[in-house]
């Protein structure tokens, strides 16, 4: 059977998300072993000063979500104010992401893969499909945004490899 765009965008937007709850959870842990605040520590943390800090990682990986559902016709587009600054809000913005993906129906993801579905880019708006639209923007966008963060982290010393990542996205699929 063919792969249907609502298991690669149900099982890639939710197992992206459990990685960004588990980078939380790691970056609390280290935080919590140095005796320092997580909250003091990394939501402002950055790379580098002109780029934007772990908490719009966060915010802009959950968006992601958001107006990728939006865009295939399948929810409405939720207004989320952008306003969390502790671990446990950006947590809260996790889950609230997650549970988008849980209320959606797979057919209704499914339908939209061939209808328009429109980018908007500043002043221009290009058309694509709901397939293209998923496929070359929401989904290398929303790995963007998990990979910055879990970069931002591992700059501050949060202990995080390979597995950190890659481990909510394979487990899954393993048979055993």
């Amino acid at each position: 059977m063919p792969l249907q765009l609502s298991e690669l965008v149900l099982s890639t937007f939710s197992n992206g998300l459990k990685v960004l709850v588990h980078l939380i959870d790691v970056a609390e842990e280290h935080a919590y072993y140095l005796g320092l605040s997580a909250d003091d520590l990394y939501p402002d943390a950055r790379l580098i000063e002109d780029m934007k800090p772990f908490s719009f990682q966060i915010q802009e990986a959950t968006t992601a979500v958001n107006i990728a559902l939006a865009r295939l016709g399948v929810t409405e587009l939720q207004a989320w104010a952008d306003e969390e600054s502790t671990m446990a809000e950006l947590r809260a913005r996790i889950a609230k992401a997650q549970k988008l993906l849980e209320e959606v129906d797979k057919e209704d993801i499914d339908k939209g893969a061939d209808e328009a579905a429109y980018l908007h880019f500043g002043p221009m708006t290009l058309t694509t499909t709901g397939k293209g639209s998923i496929l070359g923007y929401s989904i290398p966008n929303f790995f963007f945004h998990i990979q910055t963060a879990y970069a931002i982290l591992r700059s501050k010393g949060v202990p995080l490899g390979k597995k950190d990542y890659a481990e909510s996205f394979v487990l899954p699929y393993l048979v055993v």
